[in-house]
C-alpha cells in the first residue's frame, strides 16, 4: 500500500482548516470574555474607589480654596499695611533725618553692613532686591546694584518714585527716590539715583505691630470733647487698622469732626475679638492718605497710647500674640 492512502482529500484538508479556525475563534473569545471579566471588575472597583475617594477630594479641594483664600487674604494685608507704612515716609516727624552728612552716614552703613535693600515701585505693587553699591556725597548720588531680573529693572526704570526699605541694627530704614538712571560704573551696570531728601528711621518699634484681619475687625470708641456751651457728648467709632503694645493706626473719623496731629482724646475704647476692651488715652501722631487697590483714597491716622501698661497692656499682648499665630497655621496651611 502506497503513502497515498495517508493523503488527505480536499475534504479533509477542508475540515482541519476549519478545526484550526474554530480553535482560534474559540481562544479568541475566551480572551474576549475574560477581557469583559476583567473590564467589569475594574470599572466596578473604580466605581467603589470614586464614592469612597469623593469626599476626600471634595475635602481637599475645600481645604486648597481656604489655604488660597487666605494667603491671599494675607497677600492683602501685608500690600495694605504696606501702602501704610510707605505713606507715612512722606510724614514730617521726630524720626526723619534731613540733614546731609546723617543722610550719607545712614546709606553709607548700608553699604558697610551689606544689608539688603527692597525697592518699592508703581505704589508699592511691585519690587526688587538690590543693595548699596557706594554713595558719593560731593555728586550728591547713590549707586545701587541691579535687580536678578532684567523686566523687573527695565520697569524700575520707568518709575519717577521708589521707596527704599532696609534694616540697621533691626533699625528698620526707609527713604525715598525720585527715579533711576541706568549706568556703567566701575565696570558694572548699575542704578544711579539723586541721594534721597530725608531718610526715617523707625526707632519707635518697640513693639510687633499686628495688621488687623478682615475676618475679626477691631472698632476704636472715641469720645469726643463737648463743645463750648454744649451740652452733649458725643462718641464716633472708628475702623482699626493695625495695633501693637504702643499704639494703633486708625480711619481718621468723618469730616465733622475735630482730628488733628497732637490732639489728645481720653478715655478711648478699643474691644477685642478675643473678649476685653482696652480703655487708653490717644494721641494723634501722623494723619496721611492711603490709595487703595481701585484708585481711591482714604485719610489714616497713627495714634501712640498714654500712660498705657499694667492690665490693658498685657490684655493686649495675648490678643496679638493669639491672632499671629492663628495667622501663621493659616499661611501654613494648618489652620
Amino acid at each position: 500500500m502506497g503513502d497515498h492512502i495517508f493523503e488527505d482529500d480536499a475534504r479533509t484538508k477542508t475540515l482541519r482548516l476549519e478545526v484550526q479556525e474554530l480553535k482560534k475563534i474559540l481562544q479568541n473569545e475566551v480572551l474576549m470574555q475574560k477581557k469583559a471579566l476583567l473590564a467589569k471588575a475594574i470599572e466596578q472597583r473604580e466605581a467603589q474607589l470614586r464614592i469612597i475617594d469623593a469626599p476626600r477630594e471634595a475635602l481637599r479641594r475645600e481645604e486648597e480654596e481656604k489655604r488660597q483664600a487666605q494667603l491671599k487674604e494675607a497677600a492683602e494685608q501685608r500690600k495694605a499695611m504696606l501702602r501704610i507704612e510707605l505713606a507715612q515716609t512722606e510724614e514730617d516727624s521726630k524720626y526723619h533725618l534731613h540733614a546731609q552728612a546723617e543722610i550719607v552716614a545712614i546709606l553709607r552703613s548700608l553699604k558697610d553692613s551689606n544689608a539688603t535693600v527692597t525697592l518699592y515701585f508703581n505704589d508699592g505693587d511691585d519690587f526688587l532686591i538690590t543693595s548699596v553699591f557706594t554713595v558719593e556725597e560731593e555728586e550728591n548720588r547713590i549707586v545701587l546694584h541691579m535687580g536678578a531680573n532684567a523686566a523687573v529693572n527695565k520697569h524700575a526704570l520707568t518709575t519717577d518714585k521708589l521707596i527704599g526699605v532696609s534694616h540697621l541694627d533691626k533699625i528698620r530704614v526707609q527713604f525715598v527716590l525720585h527715579g533711576l538712571k541706568s549706568a556703567l560704573y566701575r565696570g558694572r551696570q548699575c542704578f544711579l539715583a539723586d541721594l534721597p531728601d530725608s531718610v526715617l528711621r523707625l526707632q519707635r518699634r518697640e513693639y510687633f505691630r499686628l495688621t488687623i484681619p478682615a475676618r475679626s475687625p477691631v472698632k476704636c470708641r472715641i469720645p469726643l470733647p463737648v463743645p463750648e456751651g454744649g451740652n452733649a457728648a458725643r462718641t464716633v467709632e472708628v475702623d482699626v487698622i493695625d495695633i501693637s503694645g504702643g499704639g494703633l493706626g486708625m480711619v481718621v473719623p468723618p469730616e465733622d469732626v475735630e482730628f488733628n496731629v497732637d490732639m489728645v482724646f481720653q478715655k478711648c475704647e478699643i474691644e477685642l475679638p478675643s473678649g476685653g476692651t482696652i480703655v487708653t488715652a490717644l494721641r494723634v501722631r501722623s494723619i496721611f492718605d492711603v490709595t487703595r487697590n481701585d484708585g481711591t483714597t482714604s485719610r489714616r491716622a497713627g495714634c501712640d497710647f498714654i500712660n498705657f501698661g499694667g492690665p490693658m497692656l498685657s490684655m493686649l499682648q495675648r490678643y496679638i500674640i493669639v491672632e499671629e499665630r492663628e495667622r501663621k497655621a493659616r499661611e501654613a496651611g494648618l489652620a
